[in-house]
């Protein structure tokens, strides 16, 4: 931290601003002004019942609020810490390198505001490897943080093409925390909202302003208005200049820059974003100049915040873009990539990690020759995975004996190279590459090369490779083979037998799964036993099925207590899933209660829709209560869409205002969606209004598509027009495809249009794909380009087919085998 005091400093100990909250400034552009009276809507709710959740039953939450810059995530963060836990200290860690460094201790909130600074690129693993230790061994504990909701998709998607680099952050962000949703707007027509404005004249010409949009907010700490200042260009409210070095700051964040940018970089990148005639006129001092005016608080919020990086006390020395305007620069430029200064300016990054962020993002856009200098520079300064990346990239560009010299002796680049060998076909070369892995050090390419000889119908050559590998203490070769040849029930049991010889308690595990399908399951019971006593916490769930199988329930039953007492519950899961088969509704109740006791939030929710089918809606709700007590609100979900298919939408509405009262307004969508079907199209759209005010405008996406298909395209647009004003700027593109699908590809190349313009960069995608299609080849290369250069993997053999379909074909053939090599120009 930065000072002791700093640790020590409860919320209404900080001044709110230092933690991130956007102060509104005066109609005469004062800056220094009390925060403005705080409006809560339901996510306020939602936010401070997890957090005095947490400080009565000890435990430890992550509460992670998600929404759109100036929706007012922060300031509720701090409103809520400050009446829940006033006498909590408040640790703020300035980077991922203070968080994994932090002396965290029990009543404690650590405040992770913008948590993409932290759990971005190769810095993120190790902070949310960090964040899983202390939410397990730390109590009571507050992790409380925000987000932007593509920084969230883009962080917890599925990886097309990249390989998963970041498991750890993606299981801390997809598990089960507290995520909120938090909408950018204030309702309307709310009676708080005018009694404060006419209070407040900073909140009233703030009302003012948003008009019919109530994005209030935004327009409280002006936003919008540097929004306009910058999309007016160069040369008119910002200078040539000051626009370069907005926009080269924007850029720099992102395409994966995680903090504040060197004013290095921002000077030389902000030359490619400044015509002939702005360099040549710009002077001597343009950069200092333009620093100047950027960060002065004059007349309102700094479009640019210095910040000081380097130790002890000084200058600024790197700079960010007001959040509000990034993330518009961002939407408009996202289908666009920088020029070659700003590649050239990568290598000022702050740190190795940023460089090899900067790498990833040259290399999604094809800007191979750029990916290969950021790659080099972020191993120069000793960044870990950059290597592997690098050895597939020159294998790709320079061939194979240079991918091998650069893979030298580090194991993740061997098997980076026999991962992607191994895609392409070429199955000798992959082992090759699996081997110098190994014999590198890594302990996973053993199982792969043993894997590679039995696919290849070589079981002898397999078992040598298993043979060395358990030699070499690594027993999992043994076990993968072993699930290889499981419709060999004799040689299936062979290898998981030698995994067990060299002290692999999952071998045994094996050999009862082999006895199982064998029918022997007696010999599967001891199998399992023995792997349960050698800790192996699998096992335990699998007795409860063997003996279950066996009629034996008493046994069933002693065997799911066995895995509860070895920590692990599924085993009463199982059997209630086994009762419940059985028709034995009662003892399913009976299992669950005994999972829910130790910590399986889901099994609340197997109650709640057990209650409710047996007619019991009272203790239905209770169970669905008490799930969101323990931190799960997807049971009253479960019992809206229970309700919402068996008609009842009275008792639907109520399940899915709890659920939504709890942090889950996916049950609103739901509810929208079975209104919409039942044709009740007001009710619909009050459904879809109520997702839309507690942040998710995914319901009237919905209802866009759902009328497209049901023939009512007036409704489909005025839908979808709502959806995309609400913030969700992929409903065009959604609706293009359910056009396509309908076979109106008129119609459907009008609403990708509306996509691109809306900054979806899926959009240009789909465009390209259709004019391909129609044969369309020209249109379909632009529309690919910027898709390419927007980073989406899919895009770039969607641009080499586009390209061999033009004319002259052979010209155009040798066009396209040259760029699958070198990539697209900077």
């Amino acid at each position: 931290m930065s000072d002791a005091a700093d640790r020590r400093r409860t919320a209404v100990q900080w001044d709110p601003v230092r933690l991130g909250v956007h102060p509104a400034p005066g109609p005469d552009g004062t800056v220094d002004l009390p925060l403005t009276e705080y409006l809560p809507r339901p996510h306020d709710d939602i936010l401070r019942r997890r957090l005095a959740r947490t400080a009565a039953t000890h435990g430890a939450v992550f509460v992670l609020l998600v929404g759109r810059s100036a929706s007012g995530k922060t300031r509720a963060v701090y409103e809520a810490v400050a009446a829940v836990l006033p006498d909590w200290p408040v640790v703020r860690p300035v980077d991922a390198d203070e968080l994994a460094a932090a002396d965290i201790g029990p009543r404690t909130v650590l405040w992770l505001d913008e948590a993409q600074r932290y759990l971005c690129g190769a810095a993120g693993e190790r902070s949310a490897r960090t964040l899983g230790r202390l939410l397990d061994q730390v109590a009571p504990l507050a992790v409380v943080g925000t987000m932007w909701p593509e920084t969230l998709r883009r962080l917890t998607e599925n990886s097309r093409g990249d390989g998963d680099e970041a498991p750890h952050t993606r299981a801390l962000l997809t598990g089960r925390h507290a995520m909120i949703t938090v909408p950018d707007t204030l309702p309307g027509d709310a009676p708080d909202v005018a009694a404060a404005a006419a209070r407040d004249p900073r909140l009233a010409a703030a009302v003012r302003a948003a008009g019919p949009g109530n994005r209030v907010l935004q327009h409280l700490t002006g936003g919008p208005e540097l929004v306009r200042r910058w999309d007016m260009g160069p040369d008119q409210w910002f200078t040539a200049p000051e626009h370069a070095v907005l926009t080269a700051a924007a850029e720099a964040r992102r395409l994966g820059h995680a903090s504040a940018v060197p004013a290095r970089l921002l000077m030389e990148a902000a030359a490619g974003f400044m015509d002939s005639t702005a360099r040549a006129t710009a002077g001597k001092e343009w950069f200092p100049a333009a620093i100047g005016a950027l960060t002065a608080t004059g007349g309102g919020p700094a479009p640019l915040i210095a910040e000081r990086h380097e130790p002890g006390v000084g200058d600024p020395d790197s700079y960010r873009p007001d959040d509000y305007l990034e993330q518009h620069i961002r939407r408009v430029r996202a289908h666009l990539a920088p020029s070659a200064e700003f590649w050239t300016a990568a290598a000022w990054a702050r740190t190795p990690d940023d460089l090899y962020a900067f790498g990833r993002a040259a290399e999604r856009r094809r800007r191979y020759t750029c990916a290969a200098a950021l790659y080099e520079n972020a191993v120069g300064q000793g960044q870990v995975r950059a290597r592997a990346a690098w050895a597939v990239l020159r294998e790709r560009t320079d061939g194979r004996e240079a991918a091998e010299r650069t893979a030298a002796g580090d194991p993740a680049a061997w098997a980076a190279l026999a991962v992607s060998r191994e895609s392409a076909g070429d199955e000798p070369a992959a082992y090759e590459a699996y081997r110098r892995a190994a014999e590198a050090g890594d302990a996973w390419a053993w199982s792969a090369m043993a894997r590679i000889r039995q696919e290849e119908g070589d079981p002898a050559a397999a078992d040598a490779v298993a043979a060395q590998a358990a030699a070499a203490g690594q027993p999992l070769a043994w076990r993968t083979l072993g699930r290889m040849r499981a419709a060999d029930g004799p040689a299936a049991a062979e290898a998981f037998e030698r995994a067990v010889r060299v002290g692999d308690g999952w071998g045994l595990l094996g050999l009862a799964q082999v006895a199982q399908r064998a029918g022997d399951l007696p010999e599967a019971v001891r199998h399992a036993t023995r792997a349960a006593e050698a800790g192996v916490t699998a096992a335990w769930a699998l007795l409860v099925r063997l003996h279950w199988a066996l009629g034996d329930a008493t046994a069933a039953v002693a065997a799911a207590t066995g895995g509860a007492d070895a920590e692990s519950p599924e085993g009463w899961t199982r059997l209630a899933q086994l009762r419940h088969a059985d028709g034995d509704l009662s003892g399913a109740a009976a299992a669950h209660r005994e999972a829910a006791a130790l910590g399986v939030g889901a099994a609340w929710r197997e109650l709640a829709l057990l209650a409710e089918a047996d007619g019991d809606r009272t203790a239905a709700e209770e169970a669905a209560a008490q799930a969101v007590r323990t931190g799960d609100p997807e049971a009253w979900t479960a019992l809206a869409e229970d309700r919402a298919d068996h008609g009842d939408d009275t008792g639907a509405a109520h399940a899915a205002a709890e659920a939504a009262r709890a942090g889950d307004v996916e049950a609103w969508i739901t509810l929208a969606r079975g209104r919409e079907r039942a044709k009740d199209l007001e009710g619909a759209e009050h459904a879809a209004d109520l997702a839309a005010d507690r942040g998710s405008p995914a319901a009237w996406a919905a209802l866009s598509r759902m009328r497209e298909r049901a023939g009512d395209r007036v409704g489909s647009r005025r839908a979808a027009l709502r959806a995309v004003a609400l913030g969700a700027f992929d409903t065009w593109t959604a609706l293009g495809r359910v056009r396509e699908a309908l076979h109106d590809p008129a119609a459907a190349e009008r609403a990708y249009l509306r996509g691109c313009e809306a900054g979806d960069t899926e959009a240009y995608a789909a465009l390209g794909a259709l004019y391909l299609d129609q044969g369309r080849s020209t249109e379909a290369c632009t529309a690919y380009r910027a898709a390419v250069d927007a980073g989406l993997p899919d895009a770039w053999e969607g641009l080499l087919a586009a390209l061999t379909a033009q004319t002259p074909r052979a010209t155009s053939a040798q066009t396209v085998e040259r760029l699958r090599r070198t990539g697209l120009s900077p």
